[in-house]
């Protein structure tokens, strides 16, 4: 147990670095500056716990944790920047207003790798590891002044701490759910989107554990409430497309990581009539993953069926769908591990091995332009 800990301590160490350096070698670009100039200074705490963050998203986490760490350390932006000339080099600011995305990815990473190492084995940790920095979306938003950092986080330990009581007795894990209710309204405030993983999260537990009502009411219904309030109080611009439907969840959960999702799912289906099938890990973490890739599919149909012709409002982007990026990756993971032991036999596990390493290069040759 001690060396799990050691490890993973080290790991955070080495991410926190890494993501040190390359947020201060990395221009901030418009999303980055208007953040800052118009949701974050000379914006009081009040107007943005209220709401009244002029941006889509309205959820107020973010842009309260970076205006206390702005005031905690005196900071102020470039002048440049105030007056509205955006650009230019600044090492020290790029570095400080992304800290907080490089301290909630990294957090993210090494919560993955801890979790498989400890499940599972070291091999299905690094193997965890190496799965998420072959995602492209990660390296895009773990040094990015925005929400997108947080989101990514707050998910992946919401899916961690769901995977921990759906293999546990419903009376077991019994201080998981207040944790997971608190992770529930951590995302009602990084994202009102967030709604559609509280909300699957729930129907899951609410299958499989049979949860009292009451227990609902902090995990489920208060973090709704949330995302409802900030929700109304948003400002609703027009939307229009540019990548598909299918690029936009793709993006998120490439195909090879859904192709491993899917043909896992073809063997649970065909191992249905063995016992203990409805009780596996991978069966509910199945419905949880269908639950949330649903019902984006449902949020894609009311924006395209209201999308606006030409370049006006803002475009539809994979950021939006950014939930779908933590639970892809512990799927094709959870998944892999599953697939390698389906059948018994040195053959069949070779042949799944080589597989799963090939969809890893692939990735990783997708990804390789970023480095």
């Amino acid at each position: 147990m001690r060396k799990v800990h050691i490890i993973t301590g080290f790991l955070f160490i080495t991410l926190l670095g890494l993501g040190a350096w390359i947020s201060s070698h990395r221009i901030l670009w418009n999303d980055e500056y208007y953040s800052l100039v118009s949701s974050v200074t000379n914006t009081s705490y009040s107007k943005i716990l209220s709401g009244g963050v002029s941006e889509g998203n309205n959820s107020p986490l973010f842009y309260a944790l970076l205006k206390l760490q702005c005031d905690v350390f005196s900071y102020h932006p470039p002048k440049p920047w105030m007056d509205g000339h955006w650009g230019g080099v600044y090492v020290f600011d790029q570095f400080f207003l992304r800290i907080q995305s490089v301290i909630f990815m990294s957090a993210a990473l090494c919560a993955l790798f801890f979790y498989f190492y400890r499940r599972n084995s070291l091999l299905i940790g690094l193997y965890a590891l190496a799965v998420t920095l072959t995602s492209s979306l990660f390296w895009f938003h773990w040094t990015e002044a925005r929400p997108y950092a947080e989101w990514f986080a707050l998910t992946t330990f919401q899916i961690l701490i769901l995977l921990n009581m759906l293999e546990s007795p419903m009376d077991k894990e019994k201080k998981a759910w207040v944790y997971l209710g608190f992770i529930h309204c951590l995302l009602a405030f990084i994202s009102f989107i967030s709604s559609i993983q509280i909300l699957a999260a729930g129907i899951v537990l609410g299958i499989f554990h049979r949860c009292r009502p009451s227990r609902m009411i902090p995990l489920v219904l208060v973090p709704l409430g949330i995302c409802i309030f900030y929700y109304l109080h948003a400002a609703h611009y027009p939307f229009f497309f540019v990548d598909g439907p299918v690029s936009l969840i793709s993006a998120n959960v490439p195909k090879e990581r859904l192709f491993i999702i899917l043909m896992a799912a073809a063997i649970l289906a065909f191992q249905g009539g063995r016992k203990g099938w409805a009780a596996s890990v991978e069966n509910k973490y199945l419905i949880f993953f269908i639950l949330m890739l649903g019902a984006y599919g449902l949020v894609l149909l009311k924006l395209k069926y209201t999308h606006v012709v030409g370049w006006k409002g803002f475009q539809v982007s994979s950021r939006y769908f950014l939930s779908l990026l933590p639970a892809g990756i512990v799927g094709t993971v959870l998944f892999s591990d599953y697939f390698v032991r389906a059948y018994p036999g040195k053959i069949w596990k070779v042949v799944a091995v080589v597989i799963l390493l090939c969809f890893l290069i692939f990735r990783f040759h997708k990804t390789s332009f970023l480095f």
